[in-house]
């Protein structure tokens, strides 16, 4: 049946907004004459409400997401007796648990955040919390007696660190995925099936918050042949980009697995294997991020996990094979690296341009840089609020630069293409809720603001979630609600042009169309 669309504020893309649109019984944006010429038509007043394009994520972690979800929730929790009553009366109440994995806790809770905390809780059992930021564990002294890490010498790790007390003794905090992986690759794996729950889990999610494609940026062996399955059972609505995770010990090794991954994704219309993630550095939160002025609580300028030749290789290869890269960095000395290898590589397939995510730290040159190498930068505006996850990184940075992250107006006025994206589990995927953050510039009403010159407009915000993140992802799709695309989009409750901050975090998405269909019926 053809729709028509009137009486309230419909954004089109680019700035542009109508009072009506058609909708052609196929599912495409049509004209008025294709419209009326329809057997079938129906008109649906909006009345206040306001139709966007679908939003798209371009960088996140939806398994995971889904995984965490059959783990013992702890986000929220105030404080460690909150955490440890909460794993306590988990084991209790499941006791044939032979592990405990719980997600996530606020890195700037106070306390003692050590193994024998924990222990006091829960200790026949290996405990394993993932910090907010998902690049630290914090687990009890029986995870690290599995993992051997009480009775062995300690390995030594190119990148991360393994915490220990003034004996050497490892204090239950791990730092970066080289030393979290000595404990997470020792937990039960999922079978296929519980995988594939996890990952249609995660769909609903990101249905019921407006999203019609995401890209899942951290894809190792086994986790896209869960996406294949779901894609097979007929059950996955949405569009997935994945990017396979580059490490740096076994990249040459892994490649042959991207390239035959990718193979089989493309039997999927819902799917492409298209793109391969590289960590540059760490985070802010433990120091690992690459800076150019010295951390003040180390002194030390955080880690990089590649050498230039060995990431510029790296680069180049995936370039050659048709691989868009996907490169995390949040330091500014990451971000220099990072433009610095791109700039030296083979350059990149059409219309898949390099993509730098995070780029918390950065300057005009910088931006100036990636503009010239036409480098899409993938940034989550949640995070630039003063929460407990950006508070508790004030001792590493200091103030001024603690206030002077995620400049995004800065960006959108240096001409370069930036996407919105979640980082879910790190943050919500709720994308209102990151809109907001980077229309407000703060997460709650009475929140002080963070760096307010960088605030950015409604639009601008829509945009780098639709017409700049399809542009990112080198999608057919243009992200807009323009004649002659499929019908995706978002259907919100209110104008969001007229909306103060509590405004735009009560609202609520109605409808979320995916080629015409309604996803949320």
């Amino acid at each position: 049946m053809a729709t028509h669309f009137q009486g309230g504020r419909i954004y089109l893309g680019n700035g542009t907004y109508s009072t009506e649109l058609f909708v052609s019984d196929e599912g495409f944006i049509c004209s008025e004459e294709e419209y009326q010429s329809s057997e079938s038509k129906t008109s649906i007043s909006l009345d206040g409400k306001m139709l966007l394009p679908g939003f798209r994520d371009t960088h996140a972690h939806p398994l995971f997401a889904g995984r965490e979800a059959q783990g013992l929730d702890i986000t929220g929790l105030k404080s460690i007796q909150q955490i440890g009553e909460a794993l306590r009366n988990h084991q209790l109440a499941n006791p044939h648990l032979r592990w405990l994995d719980a997600a996530v806790y606020d890195r700037s809770i106070t306390g003692d955040q050590n193994r024998k905390t924990l222990d006091s809780f829960v200790s026949s059992i290996p405990v394993v919390l993932h910090a907010e930021d998902h690049h630290t564990l914090w687990v009890n002294t029986k995870a690290l007696e599995v993992a051997g890490l009480l009775t062995n010498p300690l390995p030594e790790l190119s990148a991360g660190r393994i915490d220990v007390d003034e004996f050497g003794v490892p204090t239950g905090i791990l730092r970066e995925w080289e030393a979290m992986s000595l404990v997470l690759d020792l937990a039960p794996q999922n079978s296929i099936e519980e995988d594939v729950k996890a990952s249609l889990w995660a769909e609903k999610q990101l249905i019921s918050f407006g999203i019609v494609e995401c890209q899942d940026a951290w894809i190792d062996r086994g986790m896209a042949e869960v996406y294949v399955e779901a894609a097979k059972s007929g059950q996955l609505q949405l569009d997935y980009r994945l990017a396979f995770r580059a490490d740096v010990k076994s990249f040459n090794d892994d490649f042959d697995y991207f390239i035959q991954q990718r193979e089989q994704l493309s039997k999927h219309k819902q799917l492409k294997g298209q793109a391969i993630k590289f960590f540059v550095d760490g985070v802010f939160g433990s120091a690992t991020a690459s800076v150019s002025e010295h951390y003040l609580s180390t002194k030390t300028y955080g880690e990089l996990n590649w050498s230039k030749s060995s990431l510029v290789e790296a680069i180049s290869k995936s370039h050659s094979h048709g691989f868009q890269t996907h490169l995390h960095a949040i330091g500014d000395a990451g971000v220099e690296f990072a433009l610095e290898c791109i700039a030296e590589a083979t350059p990149s397939p059409a219309e898949l341009n390099p993509v730098i995510a995070h780029a918390e730290l950065t300057s005009q040159e910088l931006l100036a840089k990636a503009k010239e190498l036409n480098v899409n930068l993938c940034v989550q505006p949640f995070w630039a609020q003063n929460n407990g996850m950006l508070l508790s990184c004030r001792h590493h940075l200091g103030d001024e630069r603690l206030g002077s992250l995620y400049a995004f107006s800065d960006m959108i006025e240096s001409g370069i293409n930036l996407s919105f994206s979640s980082d879910w589990p790190v943050s919500t995927p709720n994308v209102l809720q990151g809109m907001a953050v980077a229309v407000f510039r703060k997460g709650s009403t009475g929140m002080e603001v963070h760096n307010p010159e960088q605030a950015i407009s409604v639009s601008q915000a829509i945009d780098a979630y639709t017409t700049s993140a399809a542009r990112l992802l080198g999608s057919n799709n243009a992200g807009t609600l323009s004649i002659g695309q499929p019908f995706d989009a978002v259907l919100i409750d209110r104008d969001l042009n007229e909306q103060d901050l509590d405004g735009f975090l009560s609202a609520k998405v109605l409808a979320t169309y995916k080629a015409g269909k309604d996803l949320l019926v």
